[in-house]
């Protein structure tokens, strides 16, 4: 007797264990995939790298439903690389967008410095000013269509889709329970056996 009360001990410890590990495993994957598709300030911090989707104008070279991993680096050393940037001042233009940088301007009176993004392939530069305060990575890796569910997911419309999502689920899991003999409580197996 004693020894099932042991093992029945050891049982309970290995499954809290195990439901801990699982826990913590799946928090932590979790937590790098909302950090890395969606914060970037947090992902530049731990990764030295951050993905960007849902932008509103890109290069030629892309395309809009690509998933963009950029890294930071020197904001005046940027000729010639695509980069991402957060366009601020333009009106119906702004918005996150990926362009090739075709020079970068030191502007003499105030200090600051600029660069004029075009798209690859074409030789005309779009007249916005982009700042390093625009500024967000440089694009190193693009991923094709991810961009597509990680921009949907990112969008004040995915809101409609989880609600729905986490609805249907607890309503399934309602409609199971209610109608499985086997998941009834210990009063209701008891009230039962009586009858």
């Amino acid at each position: 007797m004693e020894e099932k009360l042991v093992e029945t001990k050891k049982e309970k410890i290995l499954d809290l264990t195990a439901k801990i590990g699982m826990s913590t495993l799946i928090a932590a994957i979790l937590f790098f995939v909302i950090s890395f598709l969606y914060i970037p300030s947090v992902s530049y911090g731990i990764y030295q790298k951050a993905s960007f989707s849902g932008l509103t104008g890109v290069d030629s070279s892309l395309n809009s439903n690509d998933l963009l991993i950029t890294e930071k680096r020197d904001f005046s050393n940027s000729q010639g690389d695509v980069i991402v940037f957060n366009l601020k001042g333009y009106g119906g233009n702004d918005g996150l967008k990926a362009y090739r940088v075709y020079s970068v301007i030191d502007d003499g009176i105030t200090g600051s410095k600029y660069c004029l993004v075009g798209s690859t392939d074409s030789a005309i530069s779009y007249p916005w000013r982009v700042t390093e305060e625009m500024y967000l990575g440089t694009v190193t890796v693009r991923i094709p269509g991810l961009g597509a569910i990680t921009g949907f997911f990112a969008s004040p419309l995915s809101v409609i889709f989880w609600i729905v999502a986490v609805g249907s689920t607890i309503g399934i899991v309602l409609i199971v329970k209610k109608k499985d003999p086997n998941n009834a409580t210990e009063g209701e197996k008891k009230k039962e056996s009586k009858k």
